[in-house]
């Protein structure tokens, strides 16, 4: 079940009975009780600016490096990141209950304390990070809305998304993404043609060979192609001319 509230600060479960859906529970229970390493609603209004420090009690240090999973579905690539990489501190990203839940259990069995699972859509993302504040970006085939041409426009990645991942990046910030959609491929590579972003390879040292989703590999044994870029930014957006 996908949150309905477009305000990221909102609890989205005030209105909302615990026996509509059973992850209900363990989110709120997660959350309040500390077990789990998930976030939601007003638990992050305080956070834009200092998602760093929110990672310090649990890492014993401020991380340098800090990456955000846009859809991380049931964690599969966030948590062998989080893994392959201790000192960087990981977000997970997603909009429904089930996915938020699971993947913070994941990250609890598998005593990762560089992850916290996020429930928020990612329309939000101006409210939730400050600019500048993230040194890189992935999202691993999204939905490419195709049955319907009237569906495009809820395409996630659209000229004033991009605008927003410019703000959010640091110079030389990464945007990572992966599609088996060859129109949407195209449509986000217009997206992303400016000056203030170049095309480039370097991931804070998170190499795209090893991170291979559930989805890829599906495209990959039935011999479909799957399409990908890196983004590298190239410095925040001028206001002042």
């Amino acid at each position: 079940m996908p949150i309905k509230t477009a305000n990221p600060f909102r609890d989205p479960l005030e209105h909302m009975r615990p026996e509509v859906n059973r992850y209900l529970t363990l989110l709120k229970e997660g959350l309040e009780s500390g077990d789990l390493p998930l976030l939601y609603g007003p638990a992050m209004e305080r956070l834009p600016g200092q998602w760093r420090q929110h990672f310090m009690t649990a890492l014993g240090e401020i991380p340098q490096t800090l990456v955000l999973e846009i859809g991380s579905h049931f964690g599969e690539v966030i948590l062998k990141m989080a893994a392959d990489h201790p000192d960087t501190a990981l977000i997970g990203m997603d909009i429904t209950f089930k996915r938020v839940v699971k993947v913070a259990q994941k990250a609890q069995a598998l005593g990762l304390r560089n992850l916290v699972s996020v429930l928020c859509n990612a329309k939000a993302l101006d409210q939730v990070f400050a600019d500048g504040e993230l040194d890189g970006i992935f999202i691993f085939f999204p939905d490419p809305w195709v049955q319907k041409k009237r569906q495009l426009k809820n395409r996630l990645i659209q000229t004033e998304f991009v605008q927003v991942l410019q703000r959010k990046l640091k110079p030389g910030g990464f945007f990572w993404f992966k599609t088996d959609c060859e129109p949407y491929y195209a449509a986000v590579c217009e997206a992303f043609d400016g000056q203030l972003w170049e095309s480039g390879q370097e991931r804070q040292g998170i190499p795209s060979e090893i991170y291979t989703s559930r989805f890829e590999r599906l495209f990959r044994e039935q011999d479909l192609p799957t399409y990908e870029f890196c983004w590298i930014s190239r410095g925040p957006i001028r206001t002042d001319l």
